[in-house]
């Protein structure tokens, strides 16, 4: 009866991070939300061109909300951050700093992206707009499902192994090959760094909107260093997922005696967790087309 709690507990989590906003009124206050801060955003833009005091410190306020409020809304990550958080067993401060540094990386990405096409390839602010909305954006989704699917496939294994692994107990007192355990962990740098990469290929239309004002006001360095703040804003959001989602687990094992993150159990739940995050991003995938 427990395991039957803690499973369902488990998916009611899940469900509720990726399911449980309602679409209309909430997407509204979002939409809403970030109008508000972009015309806040061309406001401290032209009054630093024009050398007003307290510019920098409106401009950076704004990006910052900007990024918090726009990281509510569908993508960046949070769906990933939350299932991985949920079905695998990775320590609260690796997940927050995958996070972090993915939300980091989104705004480097952006700025490389706007300053190198504006300066190496001439591009126009649309076509840098419509190559980071047509290419990077669905780009970004399919990679997360990816993710996804290899949570899947680490689920399933894991299941194999821990069906193994007590086999092997059972008969000849050692176990062949890798442990549930082990199979369940996301632990090295490359698994960081795929985490991150695959949030970060999707560039924030604020930066690029803020890059390309910058650009054309030549003020170059205040919107490099404003859209790293929009960065820091929207891993905020993402952090408290990362740290909510391994809470989250960790208060189900506690109160069912089962470590959802460890052994044929664990396994089930990566499996889980996984076509979620593949069934969340296929739709966002859809909704482009």
């Amino acid at each position: 009866m427990r395991l039957i709690l803690g499973v369902f507990l488990v998916v009611l989590v899940l469900a509720t991070l990726f399911f449980g906003q309602e679409p209309g009124r909430f997407t509204v206050w979002i939409a809403e939300q970030q109008r508000g801060f972009q015309n806040q955003m061309a406001g401290a833009v032209q009054a630093l061109k024009s050398g007003q005091s307290g510019a920098y410190a409106t401009l950076f306020l704004a990006t910052g909300l900007y990024g918090f409020v726009h990281a509510l809304g569908p993508g960046h990550g949070k769906y990933l951050v939350g299932g991985v958080g949920l079905g695998t067993r990775i320590a609260t401060a690796r997940l927050l700093a995958v996070a972090v540094a993915s939300s980091l990386l989104q705004s480097v990405f952006a700025i490389l992206l706007v300053y190198g096409a504006f300066s190496v390839i001439s591009a126009s602010a649309a076509q840098v707009t419509g190559f980071a909305e047509d290419v990077l954006t669905p780009a970004s989704f399919i990679a997360i499902a990816g993710v996804g699917g290899l949570l899947i496939l680490r689920g399933i294994k894991a299941v194999w192994s821990g069906a193994r692994h007590d086999h092997g107990h059972d008969h000849c007192g050692h176990s062949h090959g890798p442990t549930p355990d082990q199979v369940a962990q996301i632990s090295s740098l490359r698994d960081a760094v795929v985490l991150s990469v695959s949030i970060a290929l999707r560039p924030c239309t604020g930066a690029i909107f803020l890059l390309v004002i910058a650009w054309q006001m030549d003020l170059h360095w205040a919107g490099a260093w404003a859209v790293i703040v929009m960065g820091l804003g929207t891993a905020g959001l993402t952090g408290l997922v990362a740290v909510s989602s391994v809470a989250a687990r960790r208060m189900v094992s506690a109160s069912t005696l089962l470590d959802v993150g460890r052994g044929k159990a664990g396994g089930a739940l990566q499996m889980m967790a996984g076509l979620l995050i593949v069934g969340f991003s296929l739709t966002l995938l859809r909704t482009l087309y």
